[in-house]
């Protein structure tokens, strides 16, 4: 049987997963690298999911674009966040991941190129093999503060004729950069000029890290907005897959390419009724959930503060997320793989930067979502550990 050179991906463990596992196999390991809230004691009240038994759902009754009463909902949610959205202008899939996908499929033919920014999560590589667009970085630079090189961006769309979008992450996944005013206008602006769509994946918003807000202002009187967020992490609920695309900007532009979008959502007709029903109550429950885990990320991100003073490993400002970047000493021999494999030895799991394509000096990412406890006890053998090493 012939398999797609596009699917041909990796299937062996790498280095750094084989050493995790041996890590696991010692025993006792602080992990501080978990980000899922259902194994990490931020659980709702068992009742919540009594919502999934709503009698309608034993009902087959779909809606390609999703049902009026969930997309209401999504609506419901942003106008507490104080943005107005249509709700004939959502779009609801199973998971942000399925939500790229369609995406992509629409906007873009084999061999087209995505803009993707980096340092950055790694899904849309794999997305981008599946769908079979090529993804070219545009530089996010560090210089005290993470920050859009404009400059680079232009270079790289004067270079690049087969560019469908633009895509930005806010706050971005692990550096936690939300583009400020003007980086906006600037992104808004020069995706226009080249006629892209924006596609914002916004699915950290509501957790700031600071007196900024990580949610970026996006407005209706623009070129085509497409937001991508979902229950996974506004509700910390991933276990029930349902997320969300919001379709911003100038009517007659997003026509065809909501004619389009649901006609593919009609193929698959991927996202479950009962959860689809139980959207409303699944989002009310949100803005209960939001406040512990915004306290957990803000304490533990404190803690760390205190805890690294008068230390070589430095902390890397972030507007919003989950995530922490800290940057250790830069000696011989210790990239930033070396570094997270000398932690291993120590019972400490961290995300060495590479993973994301961060840079050099040697960064690694760690999760304010880490329980309390554990996050504490995990920083302190880690900045133990540096100073024993140097």
């Amino acid at each position: 049987m012939r398999l797609s050179r596009r699917s041909a991906w990796p299937t062996e463990p790498s280095a750094w997963a084989r050493a995790v596992e041996r890590a696991h196999a010692r025993g006792e390991l602080l992990d501080l690298s978990g980000s899922n809230p259902t194994e990490l004691e931020l659980l709702h009240p068992a009742e919540l999911l009594a919502a999934l038994g709503d009698p309608g759902g034993a009902r087959y009754a779909p809606e390609p674009m999703g049902l009026a009463s969930a997309r209401e909902a999504v609506a419901e949610h942003y106008a507490r966040r104080g943005r107005a959205v249509d709700p004939d202008r959502v779009w609801l899939c199973t998971s942000t991941s399925e939500a790229y996908a369609m995406l992509l499929t629409l906007l873009g033919d084999p061999g087209d190129a995505l803009l993707v920014p980096r340092p950055g999560y790694p899904l849309l590589d794999m997305l981008g093999d599946a769908t079979g667009l090529r993804r070219v970085p545009y530089a996010l630079r560090f210089d005290g503060a993470w920050y859009l090189d404009a400059t680079a961006l232009q270079a790289t769309l004067a270079a690049e004729p087969r560019a469908r979008a633009l895509v930005v992450v806010a706050p971005g996944n692990p550096t936690g950069h939300v583009p400020d005013p003007d980086e906006w206008n600037r992104l808004r602006a020069t995706a226009a000029a080249h006629g892209l769509p924006l596609l914002v994946d916004e699915v950290f918003a509501d957790y700031p890290l600071g007196d900024r807000p990580a949610r970026v202002p996006v407005l209706d009187d623009g070129g085509p907005c497409l937001v991508l967020s979902g229950l996974s992490k506004v509700a910390a609920l991933p276990q029930l897959k349902l997320s969300w695309v919001v379709m911003h900007g100038a009517a007659p532009e997003l026509a065809e390419l909501r004619r389009r979008a649901e006609l593919l959502a009609d193929a698959f007709l991927s996202v479950a009724t009962p959860v689809q029903r139980a959207l409303p109550a699944l989002l009310h429950a949100a803005e209960t959930m939001q406040p512990r885990i915004r306290a957990r990320l803000c304490a533990n991100l404190e803690q760390l503060r205190r805890a690294r003073r008068g230390t070589p490993v430095d902390l890397l400002p972030a507007t919003g997320g989950w995530t922490a970047l800290l940057r250790l000493p830069a000696l011989p021999g210790l990239d930033d793989l070396a570094w997270a494999e000398r932690l291993l030895e120590a019972g400490v799991l961290i995300q060495p930067g590479f993973l994301f394509d961060l840079p050099a000096p040697p960064r690694v990412a760690l999760s304010l979502l880490t329980p309390e406890p554990t996050f504490a006890r995990g920083v302190a053998r880690l900045l133990e550990t540096v100073r024993t090493v140097t």
